[in-house]
């Protein structure tokens, strides 16, 4: 029977592990002085782990033993009778594809800011056309109101007559620009349409995010249940999932220290701890209180720190 590990997923679009509970040695080993032996006996292929990686990650769970004691006490070996498995159930199964979700997620949201920085852009261009457009306008609406004056005035003999030709050239000229500002105008508000069109579509995209997000929430607080994923028992030790190479390093040190018949301590910190909490799982060394464990069976430990 797998004893509980809560096995949590924070939402920040990211999916990590909060809070992890071991299961307890039932059966201790190890009390002679020879390294324990053990070997990689089973890796599930949907964990994507080769079985080089898989014993240098178990080496250097086994290094962290040796590194505060100066003491070898395990050893790998293909014959060996202790075993190693990677199992992958029904929870690893779940998360993988809620992981599958986050990432599809995660896609979606990516597309949608390159969307919404080409709208700013758009409008920044849109915006400007609007502004140079508008200028044109008011230039032309005071070469217009030039134009009727010098109309004005030859029309009443201010000017000669061969102005004439000067002023309908004029005309064909105010006209044309005006011809032209009405192009850009269409061609303005096509852009605005068109933007116009894309901020909807991208607003809709955004109500569908903030809806998968939603979603996505509540299965993960609907999925959450009791899981344990590293057990010792007899001459096996089980991983049932690990949420990275560190995370399985620390995972198979802890299964390690019950493999020698340490039992767990009350120091949140400590390898030994219950749960995989507040421990360093980067940098992670023995505590005293793991040293202090050992030490009541290898007393030779404690002569040595």
């Amino acid at each position: 029977m797998k004893k509980i590990l809560w096995w949590g997923l924070s939402l920040c679009l990211c999916i990590g592990f909060q809070t992890t509970i071991f299961a307890q040695s039932n059966l201790p080993r190890g009390l002679s002085n020879q390294p324990l032996k053990y070997r990689i006996a089973f890796i599930d292929p949907r964990f994507q782990l080769t079985q080089e990686k898989f014993i240098e990650v178990s080496q250097q769970a086994a290094e962290i033993w040796h590194k505060e004691t100066g003491k070898s006490y395990f050893i790998y070996d293909p014959e060996a009778e202790l075993s190693i498995n990677l199992i992958y159930d029904d929870h690893q199964m779940m998360k993988s594809e809620q992981q599958e979700n986050l990432n599809a997620l995660m896609q979606k949201q990516e597309q949608w800011r390159i969307k919404n920085e080409e709208i700013v852009l758009n409008k920044q261009e849109v915006d400007q056309l609007s502004s140079d457009l508008n200028k044109k306008k008011v230039s032309l609406k005071a070469e217009f109101e030039q134009y009727q004056r010098d109309v004005t005035r030859f029309n009443q003999g201010e000017h000669r007559y061969y102005r004439a030709d000067e002023l309908k050239e004029q005309q064909n000229e105010l006209q044309q620009k005006s011809g032209n500002l009405q192009n850009e105008s269409n061609g303005l508000n096509f852009k605005i349409q068109s933007l116009n069109k894309k901020i909807r579509k991208l607003n809709q995209e955004q109500s569908d995010l903030t809806t998968l997000m939603t979603q996505f929430k509540l299965e993960q607080k609907a999925s959450t249940q009791p899981f344990h994923k590293g057990l010792f028992s007899q001459n096996q030790i089980q991983i049932y999932g690990y949420a990275s190479l560190n995370d399985l390093r620390l995972t198979l040190a802890h299964e390690f220290g019950h493999a020698l018949g340490l039992k767990h301590t009350t120091d949140p910190k400590s390898l030994m701890y219950p749960r995989l909490k507040e421990q360093d799982i980067y940098n992670f060394k023995l505590t005293d209180s793991d040293l202090d464990l050992l030490g009541s069976i290898y007393s030779s430990i404690k002569e040595n720190h």
